[in-house]
């Protein structure tokens, strides 16, 4: 069931505080999901409730940081937008963002009482209205750039993965007994060209000694 506001007259309650979110995009999308949460009931929802820490955005791991996407594509604007968020520079005022708590029912605001996320039904238990600079710098941006980050943090691992270094051959040394085997072919050799016919020539010289 869907429940109207108008713009002018007293129907809802801010309830907004003022936060420091770091200047990271890891931290802001956190922190984008936190207003999510603030808006709708993620109570019971562990899977979201651990993205929510935005001032712990460094304790997470690279995969943490890709099912961060998951979630925050899960709980785009597109989904949000005219039902739990507004786009709305009156209704935030001075800030780039505002949350009420509905009060009562109106028109020209459209939001719902419920809203279907990932397949399960969550409880509106207030509205977040925005100027479009703070959905550019919490959600858009960031997940422009972490997408692109991660993307190319990925690539750069496959490469590392698949790279073959280059061969340098050394050259050929031989051990001892390679040593000893090729000095006895050596003496062999020389032995059957130089020794033995050597020993030949002294023997027939004296036999003809012997003869004469």
């Amino acid at each position: 069931m869907a429940l109207l506001f108008q713009r002018n007259e007293i129907g809802f309650e801010r309830t907004g505080q003022v936060v420091t979110v770091p200047n990271n995009d890891v931290a802001h999308l956190m922190y984008y999901l936190n207003c999510v949460c603030v808006a709708i009931d993620c109570n019971h929802d562990p899977d979201i409730q651990r993205f929510t820490s935005y001032q712990n955005w460094s304790y997470l791991s690279i995969e943490e940081q890709k099912a961060l996407l998951v979630v925050c594509y899960t709980c785009s604007p597109d989904v949000l937008n005219d039902r739990v968020f507004f786009h709305s520079d009156a209704l935030c005022g001075d800030y780039n963002n505002e949350f009420f708590t509905i009060n009562q029912v109106r028109n020209q605001l459209l939001a719902a009482e419920s809203i279907i996320i990932a397949g399960q039904v969550r409880e509106v238990n207030k509205i977040m209205t925005y100027k479009m600079q703070w959905m550019k710098t919490y959600y858009f941006d960031p997940m422009e750039r972490l997408v692109a980050r991660l993307s190319a943090s990925s690539q750069r691992a496959t490469n590392r993965l698949t790279y073959i270094p280059n061969v340098v051959r050394q050259p050929v040394t031989y051990s001892s007994s390679s040593n000893h085997t090729v000095r006895n072919i050596c003496c062999c050799i020389y032995c059957i060209l130089i020794v033995i016919p050597t020993i030949i020539g002294i023997i027939v010289a004296i036999i003809n000694a012997v003869t004469k």
